[in-house]
């Protein structure tokens, strides 16, 4: 019976030492990830700037191999405006987001000795164009040629400023755009007012209109070029000779005066004869 207990502890331990060289040789074949900063200030830009210091497990084949890193939400910085004008700042966990992925071109190459290294320091920045807001992110790095993970996620925090979301019950409008508002409210009155009082002027001309007397004849004075101008004379016309023709017509009593002075002369001759 103890022959048989040791048997199986020497199995059993056999079976860990092979579990532990395994997960070993991976962990060694995987490399490793050093992040300079895990707690990382936003800049003017809007960015954050992260470095690392990533190690292969040898040197590669080429200068440069294609790199993913992968950052998970974790939480999000909220700022919340609550009544009584208070800015509240809290941590919100975040849960079943999709993950944003970058992916870059990190180089092996010593710049001096124009030898390619196993180990190299690589900087890149993140911005809020690429998805990214000031909170938690859990960061991994890949081997984009085989999706191997290359060390150990680590928790990056971003610090930063996100937009402030307004809580408040009931927002209060500023007094002095209600007093502009009845300024306004109270000009169009105004204007309302003067155009009802140009309608009645209208009215009240339409009325006069309705209760205007028939029109009379009204006899014609003479103007001023009448007046001068005596019967029988003719008018001068624009645009005529400017010439005035003589009147010719005897006027009726002088022709009946002519034919009695005649008659008398024919009475008188005769009376002589």
């Amino acid at each position: 019976m103890s022959r048989r207990n040791s048997w199986v502890r020497v199995v059993t331990s056999s079976f860990l030492l092979i579990a532990l060289l395994v997960v070993s040789s991976l962990a060694l074949a995987a490399g490793r990830v050093q992040w300079t900063k895990t707690t990382v200030k936003e800049n003017d830009a809007k960015a954050w700037k992260l470095e690392i210091k990533l190690f292969l497990p040898k040197a590669p084949d080429v200068a440069h191999i294609p790199v993913k890193f992968e950052f998970a939400p974790v939480a999000y910085y909220e700022r919340a405006m609550m009544d009584g004008d208070k800015l509240v700042e809290r941590r919100v966990p975040l849960e079943g987001r999709q993950d944003i992925i970058e992916g870059v071109e990190v180089g092996f190459m010593d710049p001096g000795s124009g030898k390619i290294e196993k180990g190299t320091i690589f900087s890149f920045k993140i911005t809020r164009a690429h998805g990214f807001d000031a909170g938690e992110y859990k960061a991994s790095v890949r081997d984009a040629r085989n999706g191997q993970l290359i060390g150990a996620p680590v928790t990056l925090k971003l610090e930063g400023e996100n937009e402030i979301i307004d809580r408040r019950a009931m927002v209060f409008a500023d007094p002095k755009d209600k007093k502009k508002k009845k300024d306004a409210e109270g000009g169009e009155k105004k204007d309302d007012k003067a155009e009802g009082g140009e309608k009645k002027d209208d009215k009240s001309e339409g009325g006069e209109e309705k209760k205007d007397e028939p029109a009379t004849e009204e006899k014609a004075e003479p103007t001023p070029d009448t007046k001068d101008e005596k019967p029988g004379e003719v008018k001068e016309k624009p645009g005529g000779c400017g010439c005035r023709l003589a009147d010719t017509r005897a006027p009726a009593g002088a022709g009946l005066s002519l034919g009695l002075l005649g008659l008398a002369l024919l009475v008188a001759r005769r009376r002589r004869g």
